[in-house]
């Protein structure tokens, strides 16, 4: 399985790298945490996790974008996160993510981030789809 690193340029390059491969016909994303991603109390900081969560959300919404229209954008309306249980140091996260729904201007995106079996965050997004014309 080969991996692409993704483009986590401004912010999101704290979160980096992240990488996305494909596995079983699906796209996932892995994130290894460093000493950097880890909070006070030595786990990986809550936001860390949605930072991730919205890489991995927002690079699917973007897919089903462009598969959609082409050069079509996309831009969060809503994203909500639940913690579930904390990552440590060299924990290797797996980021998922699906559309559960798309209407011609709007996609609902769900997901969950993972360190192997055990959920460290569920995740779902509301994304709207811009034409590249501005519309």
């Amino acid at each position: 399985m080969s991996s692409d690193q993704v483009d986590t340029s401004g912010f999101g390059a704290y979160a980096g790298p992240v990488l996305r491969a494909q596995r079983d016909g699906r796209d996932v994303f892995t994130f290894e945490i460093a000493d950097h991603h880890l909070n006070g109390a030595d786990r990986l900081h809550g936001g860390m996790m949605m930072t991730l969560a919205a890489i991995v959300l927002g690079q699917v919404a973007k897919d089903a974008a462009a598969a959609k229209q082409p050069g079509a954008e996309t831009r969060p309306l809503s994203v909500n996160c639940d913690f579930v249980s904390a990552g440590e140091k060299g924990d290797k996260v797996e980021g998922r993510a699906e559309v559960t729904r798309a209407t011609r201007t709007v996609l609902f995106i769900s997901g969950d981030l993972r360190v192997g079996s055990r959920i460290l965050m569920t995740a779902t997004g509301v994304y709207a789809i811009k034409e590249q014309d501005g519309k």
